[in-house]
This record gives structure tokens, sequence and C-alpha cells, in this order.
């Protein structure tokens, strides 16, 4: 086409906008034409300024270019190469990793072992890695658990687990290569819009309560079964994240002292915090009904900053009562928060499948009206005849 760059740079503002259908190379050329004309007169402005000013793009389309110029630049740049030097825990949303065959582009969080969003090079798939940081390769309890996370994740394959591609060492760091889950956290939802409707808690309940069944027939336990670690993907999925607590019942190797506790204080079952040998599957159902009590009432079951005595609340203290907090709740939905809450493992449901029963059941009931006085004092017995069980 006659007037038009024969080799455009992809990161400039004008072939960004033309790219977007926002203007045409004729509107380029003007604006170019009055930059320089405010150039000669000794006045700095930027393109984009130029178009506003012009009329020919509004202040959002102009934003939304520079975005995507931002965007284009950042994935032109050559990024860094990790080396055995490379103080890649500290990377920024500005400078892009190479690892291997992974790109490096954004890191998403957390502590004990980082999680970056990046690039597969080789497949040009979205990718979440996870890495062991330098400072904690040092110590082998952390590598062990890390290696742990790796066994267990790379045992289990389901819709509703985030997906293990791969892992290995590069350049002394640990790494593990996930899906990327396009979306946020049960967490981040729980924070922006409070407590959830119960038919979209009942969708999640029974996805995660499917995942659960999966890894517990691999002999897998999560033991830190939270908001934070149910990833909400924007294409409606629900996938079970975070395996890094995880215990392979076939494994006898001990990676945790004796009589200490792992789990997640607001979260975590009565003989988990307990730190008993003969912790199992329903452990994480007591943790899923924690979750799912926080996230349909809006509170969670025991409230503070004292995660010892949070877990001390977890052990001795009457199962919370739902419907206190929320009265509205449908009684089947709330006898089953009771009952995954019992503190005795012998009174929650014995298996995610049987969990998995119970919810489709609840979920294909005809809407409930608002709880009657009797199924609400059904409910409350249910609560003070729940036991803590014996050493």
């Amino acid at each position: 086409m006659a007037g038009t760059p024969s080799t455009p740079r992809r990161d400039l503002f004008g072939d960004v906008a033309v790219s977007k259908g926002l203007l045409t190379w004729a509107q380029v050329r003007d604006a170019l034409k009055r930059q320089l004309k405010y150039k000669d007169m000794g006045i700095p402005i930027k393109i984009g300024e130029v178009c506003v000013e012009l009329r020919i793009l509004t202040q959002a389309q102009c934003s939304e270019i520079l975005a995507e110029q931002s965007a284009r630049r950042k994935a032109s740049a050559t990024p860094r190469v990790v080396s055995e030097t490379t103080p890649i825990e500290e990377m920024t949303d500005d400078e892009p990793f190479q690892m291997g065959r992974y790109r490096l582009e954004k890191r998403l969080g957390g502590v004990m072992g980082i999680v970056y969003r990046g690039i597969d090079t080789e497949t040009g798939n979205a990718i979440a890695l996870k890495i062991l940081p330098r400072s904690f390769a040092y110590e082998a309890s952390f590598v062990e658990r890390f290696k742990r996370e790796v066994k267990a994740t790379s045992a289990l394959s389901h819709p509703n687990i985030v997906k293990t591609y791969d892992a290995g060492i590069e350049h002394g760091v640990f790494y593990l290569a996930t899906e990327f889950i396009d979306g946020e956290s049960l967490n981040q939802r729980l924070k922006r819009e409070g407590a959830l409707p119960e038919k979209e808690c009942l969708r999640i309940a029974l996805a995660v309560t499917s995942g659960l069944a999966h890894a517990h027939s691999r002999s897998v336990l999560h033991r830190d079964v939270k908001p934070e670690n149910i990833l909400l993907g924007k294409n409606g999925d629900v996938k079970l994240s975070d395996f890094g607590l995880a215990k392979i019942l076939e494994d006898h190797q001990q990676i945790t002292a004796e009589g200490i506790a792992v789990g997640t204080p607001h979260y975590i079952a009565p003989e988990q915090a307990r730190a008993l040998k003969d912790t199992d599957s329903r452990a994480d159902l007591y943790a899923l009904g924690a979750t799912l009590f926080h996230v349909m009432t809006g509170r969670l079951p025991y409230e503070g900053d004292d995660g010892a005595e949070i877990m001390r609340r977890h052990v001795f203290e009457d199962t919370p009562d739902p419907l206190k907090i929320k009265p509205d709740m449908t009684p089947a939905i709330a006898a089953m928060l009771v009952k995954l809450m019992s503190k005795n493992p012998a009174q929650r449901y014995q298996s995610a499948d049987e969990l998995a029963a119970e919810i489709q059941r609840i979920a294909a009931a005809p809407a409930a009206s608002p709880t009657p006085p009797a199924a609400e004092a059904a409910v409350r017995k249910t609560i003070s005849l729940r036991k803590p069980f014996a050493d």
C-alpha cells in the first residue's frame, strides 16, 4: 500500500494504533507533522497527546495503545539469561528472565516458592513457574518439601487440579512448571465480593471435591486446602493448586519434625493441628469445610491473628454454627458444613466421593424457603453432639 512503511516497527505508537484499527496511516502522518511543529517551537509533546488534541483518539484509546506498546516492547526485549549468580528472586516486571526453555515475564507471588508467569518457548504455552529461592536451596528440609510437591503433582492428572508440565534444576534453581490459570484465586474473589451465592459455592465445592477425590485415590493428601489455593479461571474452570505441603501416604519419609503441625491455622483440621501421625484424607475435607464456611458466610470459622490460638480453637471449641451468621442459609448446606467440620474424623464424610454425592444431592434439590425453626434447631443439635475425638 502506498504511503505505508515497508518494515514498520511493531512497537511504535502509530503501528500499534493502526494494527488495532484505531487510526489510519494518513492520520498517523498528520499527527507526526503536528508533533514536529510543536518540537520546532521547543514544545516537547508525545504523539498520543497530539492525537487526543486532534480528536482522532480519546484518552482511553490512547491509554489502550500505550499499554499494548509497552507489552510489545517487553515481549521483544532480550531477557536476561539465568546463571549461577542471577538474583532471580529479585526480578521485576520490567526485567524478563530466560531460564532454560522458559521466559519469565511477571512475578505473581509466593514466599517459600516464588511463582512467575511465563512462556514455554518450545510450545508457546503460557505457564506458571514455581522456583525454590536460592536462600532456601541450602536448607535440606525446604529442598525435600519442594521435591515432594514435584512428586505429588506429577502423579496427578485431573481437570480440577492444576496440571504439571515439567520440573528440574536450572543453574542451581529448582523449578516446577505448571499450567497458567488466567483468572483469580477464590480468596481474591471473596475479598472483592464477600460471601458468594450458594449455587456458585456448591459448583466450586463439587469441583474441588472431585480434584481431592483424584488426589486421595493416588494416596496424596493436599494438607493446605484454603481459598488462596483454589483458582477460578475466567472460563469458569476451578482448579486446586499448590501441593507444597502435600503428603504421599505411601512414602514414609518424614520431613516435618514430629509434633509440629503443618497447614494454615484458619482452615486446619484438629488432628492436623495436633500433628497426629494417623491424619488422613478426612483432614482435607475438614479444611474444605472451613473454606466453604468462609466463602458462604463471609466470616472465618474462628477469627483472630494468633495462629496457635486459632489452631487451639479448631481442636477444642464447638463447631461454629453457620446459621448464627447467615440465618437464611439452606438447612442442608448448614448441616453439610457442620458435618465437614466435625472434630472427630469419624463423624465427617468419610471420603471425597461421599461428599461429592452429598453436594450433588443438595444442588439438585428444589430451592428451599428460609430456614424454619425446627430445621435450625436440628442443625444446632447436630453441632452440640459433635465431640472431639479421643487420643
